[in-house]
C-alpha cells in the first residue's frame, strides 16, 4: 500500500516536471517567433509612410503650406480686427446718409470738389470679359455702368470692403441688385443677380461673395453690371479699373468734376481709354484743396488711436489736426478712418495760425474756419461770413437741415 503511494507520487512529480518543461518551451518559442516578426512590422510600417524623399517632401511641403495659409488668415483675422463693422462707412463724406433704397440717394444734395480714392485692396466682382461699355445705347439711353459675361450661378464678389447698403428687386432694370458703400469713399452696383449671398446692413470684406451672376431685370443674357460711383454719381468704371488685366489702374484714384462726364462714345466699344490717356483724371496742383495728392497725406486711425496720440505721432497739435478734418477735439474718431494730414498745410497752420476771438476765425493757410458757438445757425454764419448758405453746404458735406454742433468747425473759404 505504501509502496503504491509511493509509486503514484513519483508519477505525479513527473508529470508535473514534464508540463513545466513543455510550457516553458512553448514560452521561449512563441517569444523568439515573435521578434522578427515585430521587427518587420516596424520597417513596413515606415516603408509604408516614407518609402521615398518625394513622398516625404511632399508631407513637409503640405506642412508648410498649412502654417502659410493660417498664417494668412490670422493677417485677415486682424485687418478685420482693426475695423469697425457696425459703423456706417465713408459716413463723414456722405453727410450721415445711410438708405436700404435707391441707387442714387443723394441728389444733388451732396458735393466735394475732389476726393482722392484707394484703390489698394480692389477683387474683380466677375472673372469675364466685357461686352457692353459704359456708354450711349440708341439716342435716349445711357449706360452708366460695363457688363462683364458670367454665367448663371457664377460667384460675384466684393470689389473692396464695405458694407451692403441696397439689396432690392428692380424688374424694369437691375433685377436683383446689390449696392456697397466702401471704406474708400466709393460705392459699387452689381446688377441681374440670380441669387443673393449677403443681407442689408452687413458688411464684407474685398473677394467675399456676394451674389450669383444672372440674367433677372432687363436682361437679355446672362451677365454682371458692374456700376462704380462716388456720391451716387456714376463714374466710367474704365476711369478705374483695367478689364483687360483684372487690376485696377493705380493704387489710388482722384474723383473729380471731370470723372463724371458721359462719353460720346457707344456702349458697344469695348475698347476704352487706359491710365496714360486724358480720360483718365491725373491730379490737380490746386494746392488749396485738402483732398488732394501730392503734399497731402493720409492717416489711416488704428485700433487704441487718440487724436492726441495720433498729433503727437505726426509731429502737429490736436488743433491743426482737427482744423484739417473738420472735427473737434471731441470728436469720437472710427477705425478705418482716414485723416488728412498736409505738410505743406501743417507748416501754414504752424506759422499763421491765430486765434481771433472777436470773429471766431481761425485761418489754415487760405482756408478760413469758423467754430460753431451756442445760437449759431447756417443762415446766420453765412450771412455773418458772406457766402452763401449753399456755398457753405457745399463746403463742408453737408446739407442745410445738418444740426450743427457746438464747437464744430466749418470751412467757410
Amino acid at each position: 500500500m505504501v509502496f503504491k503511494k509511493l509509486v503514484l507520487g513519483i508519477k505525479i512529480i513527473a508529470l508535473t516536471g514534464c508540463l513545466v518543461f513543455t510550457t516553458t518551451a512553448f514560452s521561449q518559442g512563441s517569444a523568439t517567433n515573435n521578434l522578427p516578426d515585430n521587427s518587420r512590422a516596424k520597417l513596413m510600417y515606415k516603408q509604408t509612410h516614407g518609402s521615398s524623399d518625394s513622398q516625404e517632401n511632399k508631407l513637409l511641403a503640405d506642412g508648410f503650406k498649412i502654417k502659410m495659409d493660417i498664417s494668412v488668415l490670422e493677417e485677415a483675422v486682424n485687418e478685420r480686427d482693426d475695423i469697425d463693422m457696425d459703423a456706417i462707412p465713408s459716413e463723414d463724406l456722405y453727410g450721415g446718409v445711410w438708405t436700404n433704397r435707391h441707387v442714387d440717394a443723394y441728389g444733388s444734395s451732396l458735393k466735394l470738389a475732389e476726393y482722392e480714392v484707394d484703390l489698394s485692396n480692389f477683387t474683380m466682382p466677375a472673372v469675364g470679359h466685357v461686352t457692353s461699355n459704359f456708354g450711349r445705347r440708341g439716342s435716349r439711353r445711357y449706360h452708366y455702368g460695363v457688363d462683364i459675361k458670367a454665367q448663371t450661378g457664377d460667384t460675384i464678389y466684393a470689389a473692396f470692403d464695405g458694407k451692403i447698403r441696397v439689396k432690392q428687386f428692380d424688374r424694369r432694370g437691375y433685377g436683383n441688385y446689390i449696392v456697397i458703400r466702401h471704406l474708400n469713399g466709393l460705392e459699387t452696383v452689381y446688377g441681374h443677380l440670380s441669387k443673393f449671398l449677403t443681407d442689408e446692413n452687413e458688411f464684407v470684406m474685398s473677394g467675399d461673395p456676394i451674389g450669383l451672376a444672372g440674367n433677372t431685370g432687363r436682361s437679355f443674357g446672362s451677365h454682371l453690371h458692374l456700376e462704380t460711383r462716388f456720391l451716387g454719381k456714376p463714374i466710367d468704371p474704365n476711369f478705374i479699373i483695367d478689364f483687360a488685366n483684372q487690376v485696377c489702374h493705380r493704387d489710388t484714384y482722384l474723383v473729380s468734376n471731370d470723372s463724371y462726364k458721359k462719353t460720346s462714345k457707344s456702349s458697344s466699344v469695348i475698347t476704352r481709354a487706359t491710365a496714360s490717356n486724358s480720360n483718365y483724371v491725373q491730379p490737380s496742383a490746386a494746392k488749396t484743396n485738402k483732398y488732394v495728392s501730392g503734399d497731402v497725406k493720409h492717416y489711416k486711425v488704428k485700433r487704441g488711436d487718440t487724436l492726441g496720440g495720433i498729433a503727437k505721432k505726426l509731429g502737429m497739435s490736436v488743433n491743426q489736426l482737427c482744423a484739417l478734418n473738420n472735427i473737434t477735439s471731441r470728436t469720437t474718431i472710427k477705425i478705418g478712418r482716414q485723416l488728412l494730414v498736409s505738410s505743406t498745410e501743417t507748416t501754414n497752420i504752424n506759422t499763421k495760425e491765430k486765434d481771433n476771438t472777436k470773429d471766431n476765425k481761425f485761418v489754415s493757410g487760405d482756408v478760413k474756419h469758423y467754430k460753431v458757438k451756442s445760437g449759431d445757425t447756417l443762415g446766420a454764419i453765412a450771412t455773418k461770413n458772406g457766402v452763401s448758405v449753399k456755398k457753405l453746404c457745399s463746403l463742408n458735406n453737408i446739407t442745410s437741415r445738418t444740426k450743427l454742433q457746438i464747437g464744430k468747425s466749418l470751412r467757410i473759404s
